[in-house]
């Protein structure tokens, strides 16, 4: 047998049958839940002579020319600014006393349904005003067909302000199912406010195209990034108000009292009260140095604005709960004074998509923005050396070389194209400009009136609720659906379903301390249903030293419930305590022979380190005793109670080597921080043929290589490094 890769860097339940009687518990084994925080379980299932379509309310159609209006508005602005328009919004106002349908139970429930379509939606969201749920109650949201499930939610999440937002639900239909103890009658506890029709694609479950975001942008688990591994984790996204996505960075204060400061961009909410109902996403990104779609599953719905100010474009909310240890909350510093650092970052979600990172080499300028903002109270970036901002951009921190916040993304006309002149309220104006406490954020960030001009960001978390993720890919690393041939035919895939006898894959992982696992979040590459019946995996962890051994935890998994070209988290639901080395992978043994899932893997070059193994025939195998190479997997662990915080890969390659702009379409930069003896460089095109390039300029510690008239692909550079070789894989693009 022989692999090939397939599909390398691509990008993004039947209803119910009713009949009459009573209610029976989903199976919840074989679904799998991704939502912000909730209590967790699935919908009850009602059984009902109604006709299934009866309680369905269908939206108005969303035309093409109004979508086409909408989308215009991202790409041009009078103004410049940098938020995403996403999704159309439909007011409305829907409630247990006026929709839906109620059903009587003999399980000790009343439970109200309604199901809202509207087509060719890619996901739904809904806004929730006097929402307030009573003790016992239980609300969900899910699309059947879409195995996407949200809830339950409980009294937990009424807030002061009695508004409540959700994430997106998969596809054109959401069915919102209220469950009330009998004892409570059938109250009226929410009104749906509004309904908003995703036109773009941002959820895993519909895959947007790969490139949305610009090709130029830099994911933040490249190792040029991996000096700001934990300043990433202050980063989120933001759906505000159901239809439009910025950027925003959980802050630190001088109390060090870990209140979920987000500091945003005003013009990301038209109103103060819209921070009520925007949803902020922490760890959207993809786990490694690659376009591949992250999982939006750990969101915060709701926030109090604190201060705002139009003029100079900021806005200071307080999330309404603190962000739980396993989402990995980092609270960013800041710095106030006028004195800038040579170099910036912006970490950022352009066009909404997974995180990404840009590079400034020089230090910022005092610039005005437009005339509708207070003069010279912007950071103008002149140009970005690697990496770019987009819409949804907007609100992003311009962080300095020491990782404080410096400044919050405005507008401006940077693009992949041409990536100059973007401009960051500055953030040592807005801090105090205006004496008015709702207009500044010296009030809040520094509550203790201490004077200070800069403060560090801070890791509050620590002991069993420091957690951080783990992965073996690197920057070396390209995903794929690696085929097993097999008598010159194809016969399945090395990462899932085959006809081999390969029964269970899984990944071999060393996390030093007393580690428990909370979870893994799976690359799958592929999913397709075609069989009638349920076709499941079960995810399971194994102690072992050379070899699986001890099964220490299982559960199963609907495979529809899985997302392909993406990742998808599997909460263990329990403390999963392995000792030394363990393995982590998947027992494909019920899936129907028409269906078929497959993990993304990565090949490697013999030599290389090898995390893959296989059980065939009942035993267990070295993927590396194949002499076919060495292969890795594509999963993310999160795990608590680590020695130190990381979310850069365990495999040991060097960190200080940086390639930028990466892609690129005319020169390419290799800094690092060790001498870079020139002699040594070599490049090589995916054939393993070795290519000529030209060296612009050389540094003891950097080099400028000129790619013009290289075909556009994957290359590799390859140097020496200390007493060995460094390699790195980077993309020349058409100019």
């Amino acid at each position: 047998m022989y692999f090939s890769g397939e599909n390398k860097y691509l990008v993004i339940l039947k209803r119910a049958i009713f009949l009459a009687g009573a209610i029976i518990g989903l199976l919840v084994n074989i679904h799998f839940a991704a939502a912000q925080v909730s209590e967790g379980g699935y919908p009850l299932q009602v059984i009902s002579v109604k006709s299934v379509g009866a309680e369905a309310v269908k939206m108005p159609e969303v035309k093409q020319s109004m979508i086409d209006s909408l989308t215009a508005e991202n790409s041009s602005n009078e103004r410049n600014l940098k938020a995403f328009r996403f999704a159309y919004k439909f007011n409305v106002d829907f409630s247990p006393a006026n929709s839906g349908q109620w059903y009587s139970t003999n399980s000790g429930f009343n439970v109200w349904k309604l199901t809202i379509q509207s087509a060719g939606a890619q996901s739904l969201n809904l806004i929730f005003h006097n929402f307030q749920l009573p003790e016992g109650a239980r609300l969900f949201l899910y699309n059947e067909q879409e195995e996407h499930y949200l809830g339950a939610y409980t009294a937990k999440n009424n807030k002061v302000s009695q508004k409540f937002a959700v994430s997106p639900v998969a596809g054109d239909e959401v069915t919102v199912q209220y469950e009330v103890p009998k004892k409570l009658g059938t109250p009226s506890c929410f009104e749906i406010a509004s309904v908003n029709h995703d036109f773009v694609g941002i959820l895993k479950s519909e895959r947007r195209p790969l490139g949305l975001a610009g090709s130029c942008n830099v994911d933040v688990n490249c190792d040029v990034a991996g000096k700001y591994g934990e300043l990433k984790n202050a980063v989120c996204r933001l759906i505000v108000d159901g239809d439009e996505i910025c950027s925003g960075t959980l802050v630190n204060n001088t109390a060090k009292d870990g209140k979920p400061y987000i500091i945003s961009a005003a013009h990301c909410y038209d109103a103060w009260e819209l921070a009520e109902t925007t949803v902020y996403t922490f760890n959207y990104e993809s786990p490694y140095c690659a376009p591949l779609d992250g999982d939006p599953g750990n969101s915060i719905s709701g926030a109090v604005m604190k201060a705002q100010s139009d003029s100079l474009d900021f806005a200071l909310t307080e999330m309404s709960l603190v962000p739980p240890p396993t989402y990995r909350p980092y609270y960013a510093g800041w710095n106030h004074t006028d004195v800038y650092s040579d170099s910036t970052v912006s970490i950022h979600h352009p066009q909404g998509d997974v995180k990404k990172i840009a590079f400034d080499e020089n230090k910022p300028t005092p610039s005005n923005f437009t005339v509708d903002y207070i003069p010279n109270a912007f950071l103008k970036i002149a140009t970005w050396e690697a990496g770019v901002t987009e819409s949804g951009s907007s609100g992003g921190g311009l962080f300095n070389r020491n990782g404080q916040l410096i400044g919050t993304l405005t507008g401006g006309a940077a693009t992949c194209i041409k990536p100059v002149n973007d401009y960051f309220a500055n953030f040592s104006v807005y801090w105090d400009y205006y004496p008015d406490s709702s207009k500044q954020v010296k009030c809040w960030l520094d509550p203790l009136a201490s004077a200070t001009s800069s403060l560090d960001g801070e890791q509050f978390n620590s002991g069993e609720d420091l957690c951080g993720a783990f992965t073996n890919l690197n920057d070396n690393d390209e995903h794929g659906n690696i085929r097993i041939t097999s008598g010159g035919s194809f016969a399945g895939y090395w990462g899932g379903t085959n006809t081999v006898g390969i029964t269970e894959i899984v990944e071999k992982f060393d996390i030093p301390g007393s580690e428990s696992l909370k979870g893994v979040s799976l690359g799958v590459g592929k999913m397709v249903k075609k069989a009638g019946g349920i076709s499941t995996v079960d995810v399971k962890v194994y102690e072992g030293t050379d070899m699986p051994g001890t099964v220490l935890f299982s559960k199963t998994v609907n495979i529809t419930s899985l997302a392909k070209d993406a990742m998808n988290y599997i909460d263990f639901g329990q403390d999963v305590k392995p000792v030394g080395t363990f393995f982590v992978g998947i027992d494909i043994r019920n899936i129907q022979a028409q269906d078929t899932l497959v993990l993304y893997q990565s090949l490697r070059n013999t030599g290389e380190e090898n995390n893959f193994y296989y059980k065939r025939s009942g035993d267990w195998y070295n993927f590396e005793t194949n002499e076919q190479g060495v292969m890795t997997s594509v999963m993310e662990l999160i795990a608590c109670n680590i020695d130190q915080v990381t979310d850069t890969p365990i495999v040991n390659v060097p960190a200080d080597v940086w390639l930028y702009p990466n892609p690129s379409n005319s020169v390419l930069n290799v800094v690092s921080d060790q001498e870079i003896v020139v002699e040594t460089i070599s490049i090589f095109n995916v054939m393993g043929q070795e290519v000529q390039a030209p060296l612009l300029s050389v540094e003891e510690n950097r080099v400028k290589i000129d790619l013009s008239g290289k075909t556009p692909g994957t290359y590799i550079i390859r140097f020496n490094y200390n007493d060995s070789f460094v390699t790195r894989k980077f993309l020349v693009l058409t100019p």
